[in-house]
């Protein structure tokens, strides 16, 4: 478990929406970044304070009945008067932080127009992370998801197969129109000057291709897009993800 916290002052604007009183907020999940990677940067960004409490797989079982949809990640929000909600889905909850917690009103921008921007980028790492779950599962002994046996004989010929498509036909298809995109801004995803979630939900999925997907994947994704390696960079130069990755 860790405690995370922070009190750099941030620029003001009238499209936020932040309540004045700051909750007791506790992340639940496993020990590693996955899709709560997003959430853990959004407050950081925000410098919001919370219990980043990493649950050992040995101990999920027995917390997962208590759990909203029987998954995690999930934010658990205690607000002073002592009501409680347990909010579940990453993508909500990075939205959720944004919206209530971003003084500037630049991470989740409220005009239709803007607002599109961010949500198309979202989507599209979304539909990445989808050509990404089937290897991880079957990594994690999951194969029963796709109707196939513990026992399964061609288990690690089959991961072979997709970990070959994912890193010469998927990866590389998605990380062209990434860079596109980025070319086309400038800066950030989705504006030039202007980091939003949609930035926050793509740096741990890039981060995952570059340090191999946890052993499933082969060495040296990035190289062909420095664009996207850029982009990364200019990323990692924000003072509060530097200090979340300790840079």
């Amino acid at each position: 478990v860790a405690l995370h916290s922070s009190s750099s002052s941030s620029s003001s604007s009238s499209s936020s929406i932040v309540q004045s009183e700051m909750p007791s907020l506790k992340l639940t999940y496993f020990p590693f970044e996955g899709i709560a990677e997003k959430v853990r940067l959004a407050f950081a960004v925000t410098e919001t304070p919370f219990e980043d409490f990493r649950v050992p797989r040995e101990e999920w079982p027995n917390l997962k009945e208590t759990t909203p949809f029987g998954q995690i990640p999930v934010l658990e929000i205690t607000e002073d008067d002592g009501k409680t909600k347990a909010l579940a889905e990453s993508g909500a909850m990075l939205r959720y932080i944004a919206r209530r917690f971003d003084k500037t009103g630049t991470l989740y921008p409220i005009d239709p127009e803007s607002l599109a921007e961010v949500e198309e980028m979202l989507h599209l790492a979304d539909d990445l992370w989808r050509e990404v779950l089937p290897l991880f599962l079957m990594k994690n002994g999951k194969q029963f998801k796709f109707g196939l046996p513990a026992d399964w004989k061609e288990k690690d010929e089959v991961m072979s197969t997709l970990a070959n498509h994912l890193a010469t036909v998927e990866f590389p298809k998605y990380m062209k129109s990434f860079t596109a995109r980025l070319e086309k801004t400038g800066g950030y995803v989705c504006f030039a000057d202007q980091m939003t979630i949609a930035d926050l939900q793509w740096l741990p999925i890039c981060r995952l291709f570059e340090s191999q997907g946890m052993g499933t994947l082969p060495a040296g994704l990035m190289d062909p897009f420095p664009v996207v390696k850029a982009w990364m960079n200019k990323m990692y130069e924000n003072p509060q993800i530097r200090k979340w990755y300790e840079l």
